[in-house]
């Protein structure tokens, strides 16, 4: 099923927040690092409500240090049209993550949800932006694939942009296996098969030119004046011969005489 997939996004960077916390940077660390999709889906939720209905899904996730030497976290997500909607009004612009420790006794943290608000506590967040002037393409959203067993098609222009950062594409696409030799033989087969039917083809032609030579052989006759009489008289040499048949010949009775012998069975 087709959606839209956004380009790398901000989310948040270790350290300080505005609230008096801290953004550990092993959290953003273990959460670029260990979000899978196929694990466990990360909802976007809005300002953190779960009672309304998601906002769309966290696709992939990867972590890199800024020029300031702070740890970022990047998602690239997948929103649903509420979102959208709501960003084209100016409202839930930016993200506040929600990070789990010590995920299923890993040790480690996993980036279990997301929330989209507009009074994030984390700083350099990625501001959220749609126009209806401009196509979602031009916005750095792009077509993605995701199957049923829940891989991702990656658009070629998401790879380029990973590249620049020296990151590593988490969906790569499947390299199908080497079966050259395999498919060697199925070429040959497959031009084994079309040697033996131009061989047939050709065999039907030649019947067919047999054939046409017999119908011009017919045409000739048909168009002979001895044809045309032949069939002129026709019904006249029916009627004879039908006459002929109605005819009986009596034969003379033979008289057997009457000292011949008593036939007797052998």
């Amino acid at each position: 099923m087709s959606h839209l997939k956004t380009d790398w996004l901000c989310v948040a960077t270790e350290g300080d927040t505005v609230d008096g916390r801290i953004i550990e940077r092993q959290w953003i660390i273990d959460m670029g690092e260990t979000y899978d999709y196929n694990h466990y889906v990360a909802l976007i939720w809005p300002e953190h409500q779960k009672g309304g209905g998601n906002f769309g899904e966290v696709l992939e996730a990867t972590w890199r240090d800024g020029d300031d030497g702070l740890a970022r976290l990047y998602v690239s997500l997948c929103p649903n049209m509420r979102l959208i909607y709501a960003n084209e009004e100016d409202q839930l612009l930016f993200f506040s993550i929600e990070p789990e420790e010590d995920w299923r006794g890993t040790g480690r943290t996993y980036l279990k949800g997301l929330a989209v608000t507009d009074t994030p506590a984390s700083i350099g967040t990625t501001r959220l932006r749609f126009s209806r002037q401009r196509k979602l393409s031009e916005q750095g959203y792009y077509g993605c694939v995701i199957s049923r067993d829940g891989k991702i098609k990656q658009e070629e222009r998401m790879k380029n942009w990973q590249k620049m950062f020296g990151i590593k594409p988490k969906f790569e696409d499947e390299t199908p296996p080497d079966d050259t030799a395999q498919g060697d033989d199925k070429l040959q087969a497959l031009a084994n098969a079309v040697n033996e039917l131009e061989g047939r083809v050709a065999k039907i032609e030649n019947q067919l030119n047999d054939v046409q030579g017999d119908v011009d052989t017919i045409a000739e006759v048909v168009d002979t004046e001895e044809f045309a009489a032949i069939r002129d008289n026709a019904k006249d040499i029916v009627k004879r011969f039908n006459d002929l048949g109605n005819k009986s010949v009596r034969t003379p009775g033979r008289k057997i005489s009457e000292k011949a012998g008593k036939f007797n069975f052998l």
